[in-house]
Formats: structure tokens, sequence, C-alpha cells
């Protein structure tokens, strides 16, 4: 008899002696104003592993091996593209395969046609095996975009396949844990986790907040991945393993300092305004530029329109005339704004208008620059006022307005609004992982205490409770008699990401 012919008669008769599958259900709930997601939890208690770190969602050190993950990324992308067309050309006849990733909106584990879902594997595994398991086990990803390098409105065009292809990546990787956990192979299951936060932390390695995004998502199918791993009867504890996340798991300071960046490297009119040397013509041409590519990256503008507009006389009349009624304007007030700032009159008077709106264009935009940044660097608990002031800058930008410090071109305002809700989405990744260490202490105090639940979180006392990232307090939690209610509620001012755990122990 083949080993794989053994492999699969053991798996069968491990599934027929415990025929219980993660048990994870989500259901829409509406609470007052709100849509809540409640997920229905059973689980069975889990003791701390021994050793502690049996489990692993980061790699040892030890165990990575030198060199760069991207070209093995660039590898699998190319594979993929024909292997997925394959599967999907295979299975999704019915649109069955996009089920099959996630039960929150999909199908449950117990639900799967698990020979359909061991063929797709199983046509997948190549990419896996050649590619993504050497790419997540390299110490560095240099994507060598060289992005820091590009200048331009081409900046907000790159064109970013490998990334995208990455999301595909992670939905097969959740798709195998799933299977390894329906045959209820737990070590198999937490390689593929571990896999999978590692493609998403390569991902966001690009200072890009697109590429930070990304990386967030395929972190949020991989928390999936784990809640039903958790849920799954006796799978063995990984709070520990969850604790050895990095905290923030996506790193997105680095990506927000770059395009926070954006305005004047998109616009180089603006940059180093002020020790720049033009003749008035050169000034003035320059700031006729800069309202073409403003132009050019948003098409709601009169002077809207493609680069390829360039030598349209009509396009040409348009900026020319956006130009002109942006100057008159902006002019006499950037004027001012400089004097009152500092700068001599007679220098200001001297200068081209091109010239006063760079330099005052440059001042504002660093200005409201630096309100956003500020966002960063508090904790997210504390951040509404920050959130509030920034907000009230970028109403104050807008060039028709009567703010001081309004723009005459309308670059702050263009780029900066989604620095926000970037920052709710990379708290909302933290909370959910801190979520699932708190349900994995729940299960490792029903281990010691008779596979009872907890009244109040004070209680667990063999590990650290964490903390609920978006509040920086204690999780909201209650024992509703032999369900534990873990909430994730609207007052984390987490826009849009509303959940309830309610999580019972398994019957024996």
């Amino acid at each position: 008899m083949s080993r794989s012919i053994i492999i699969r008669c053991v798996t069968l008769a491990t599934l027929i002696a415990s025929p219980t599958l993660a048990d994870v259900k989500y259901e829409k709930k509406q609470q007052g104003d709100y849509d809540i997601e409640v997920v229905h939890m059973t689980v069975t208690p889990a003791a701390e592993p021994v050793p502690a770190l049996r489990y692993r969602l980061v790699a040892r050190d030890i165990d990575l091996k030198p060199g760069n993950a991207a070209p093995f990324y660039y590898r699998a992308l190319l594979e993929s593209t024909h292997v997925m067309k394959s599967i999907q050309e295979k299975f999704d006849e019915e649109k069955e395969l996009s089920n099959w990733y996630t039960p929150d909106g999909g199908m449950a584990i117990a639900d799967l046609p698990l020979d359909k879902v061991r063929a797709a594997n199983d046509m997948f595994n190549s990419v896996v095996t050649n590619h993504l398991v050497e790419a997540t086990s390299r110490r560095d990803c240099d994507w060598q975009l060289n992005i820091e390098e590009v200048t331009g409105v081409k900046i907000i065009s790159f064109l970013l396949p490998e990334f995208q292809g990455s999301r595909e990546f992670s939905r097969m990787l959740a798709l195998r844990t799933r299977l390894a956990i329906a045959e209820h192979r737990y070590d198999d299951a937490v390689d593929v986790l571990r896999q999978n936060y590692r493609i998403g932390h390569d991902v966001a390695t690009v200072p890009l907040l697109v590429c930070g995004l990304i990386g967030l998502a395929i972190d949020g199918i991989t928390n999936g991945t784990v809640a039903e791993f958790v849920s799954s009867p006796n799978a063995p504890n990984l709070y520990w393993a969850l604790t050895e996340l990095p905290q923030p798991h996506i790193e997105l300071r680095p990506a927000a300092r770059f395009e926070l960046d954006l305005g004047p490297r998109m616009f180089p009119f603006i940059n180093h305004a002020e020790a720049a040397e033009h003749a008035p013509q050169e000034w003035n041409r320059l700031y006729t530029q800069a309202i073409r590519e403003l132009g050019a990256i948003n098409g709601n503008w009169p002077a809207g329109g493609s680069h390829t507009e360039a030598n349209d006389p009509l396009a040409e009349a348009r900026i020319g005339i956006m130009a002109t009624g942006l100057a008159l304007n902006g002019y006499s007030h950037a004027k001012q704004w400089l004097v009152s700032h500092g700068m001599e009159r007679g220098r200001v008077e001297k200068m081209a208008v091109g010239q006063v709106i760079a330099i005052y264009s440059e001042r504002v935009y660093r200005q409201f620059a630096d309100e956003f940044e500020k966002i960063w660097y508090i904790p997210f608990a504390d951040k509404r006022p920050a959130d509030d002031l920034a907000s009230q800058v970028f109403v104050n930008s807008q060039p028709l307005g009567t703010g001081e410090n309004r723009e005459v071109l309308p670059i702050a305002s263009q780029l900066m609004p989604a620095m926000q809700s970037v920052r709710s989405a990379q708290v909302r990744l933290e909370r959910e992982i801190a979520a699932l260490r708190v349900i994995e202490a729940l299960r490792m105090y029903a281990a010691d205490h008779k596979r009872q639940l907890p009244k109040s979180l004070n209680e667990i006392t063999a590990v650290p409770v964490p903390l609920n990232p978006a509040t920086g307090k204690p999780f909201v939690y209650r024992l509703d008699g032999k369900t534990a209610v873990l909430e994730l509620p609207p007052s984390d001012h987490i826009l849009g990401s509303y959940r309830r755990y309610e999580i019972q122990i398994a019957e024996k």
C-alpha cells in the first residue's frame, strides 16, 4: 500500500473517530444604528503547549534562509496565473471556488466538498512547494521597484500586478489551511498560517499604502482561518504563537511618511521652492504644468484629462483658464501670507506669480502633512482630537474656501484624506489578533478550571490578557450563562468593523 493511501486512510479514520469539524458561524445582526457581525464559536479547552512556542506563526531566525524572497514571489506569480486559470475552469463554473476560502460569507469547513478541495489544493501544490515555501522562508524581501526614485504623477499610476496577485496566493493558502484543519493536520495548518502571515508582511514592505492595505487584507484572511483553527476539536493553543507576531504586524509608518511626501514628489515645482532659481517665465510655466498634472489625476476638474491631451488646443485652453482662475483667487492671499510669516515684503513683490504660489504651496502642504503625520505617532485611542484637527485642516485647505492656510493648488486636499482610514484599518487588524489571543486565553483557563469559562477577564492569571488596541483598555467581556461574549463595539471607532464573539465550550 502506498504512503499517500496510508495517510488518507489514517485521516479518514481520524475523521470518523472525531466527526466534529471547526465550528465557526458568522451572522449579521442589527444593533441600534449599527450592523454587528456575530461570530459563534464552539471551542475545546486547550492548555499551554509544551514547549510554549511549539507552534509558531513567525519563523525562527535560525530557520530563515539568507537571500531575497521577491524572486520566488515573481516566479510564483508567473506559474500561478496558469494554475489558477485551470483551477477556476475546473471548479468555478457555479462560482464554487470563491465560497471555499472563508466561512464569512462563504462555506463552513464542515460543508466543504473535501474531494474537490483536495483536487484544487493538489493543482496549486507546485506553486506552494516550489516558490511560496521558499519565499516565505527568506530573511529579506526587496521587490526592487525603486519606488523612492519615481517622481511626477506616474507615482500614482504605478502598476502593481505582483501585489494584486498575492491576494490569490493568500486565498489558496487559506483553502490549504482549511483543508488541513478539516483533516485535523494541525501542524500542517500552522505551517500554512505562518506562510500566509509572512506574505502579508512581505507585500507591505513596499512604501505605498496600497501595498500596506493588501498586506492587511492578507492578514485578515489569515486571521479568519486562525479562528477556524481555534474552533477545531482539540486544536493546540496558539496564544503564544499569536503573541509572537510583531505588533503591529503590518507596519505602515514608512508608507505613510512616503505618501505624505507625495506632494513634492509628484510636483517638483513645490520641492525646495525657496531655494530654487528660475526665470519668471519658467516659474509660471512650472505653475501651469502643475495645473496640467493635477488635471491628469482628477478627471472631474475642468482641466482634467490625460497627458495625451497636452497638444490638444481645447485642453490647453481649459488648463490656462484654470491656472489663471486659481492664481487670481490665491495669489494675493499667498503674498500676504508669506509676508505675515516672516518673508520680506520687497522680496515677495519681486517674485513671479508662479514662484509665490510655489513657496506658499510648499509651506502650506508641509503644515497639512505634519498634522496628518501626527496621527501615526499617538495611541489610536488618543487620536480622535488629532483626527478632528486633521479633518478641520482638510476642510480649511480647500482652494475656494476662506481658511488662512487654504491651498492655491489643491495638492494636499487631493492626496491626504485616506490617511485616517488607513490607520483605522491597521488597528482593526491588531484588534482581531488581540481578540484571538483573548479567546486562546479563555481556552487555557477552561483547561485549568474543569471546562468552565471565567466570569471576567481578571480571573485569567495564567497568561497576560491583551488590551484592546483600539482603546488601550480591557476588552468588553461578559459571561452570559455558558457563553463568553467578547465585544468589539462601535465605540472602538473603527469604522465598519463591529463584531461580537460568542464562545462556548464544546460538550464532551
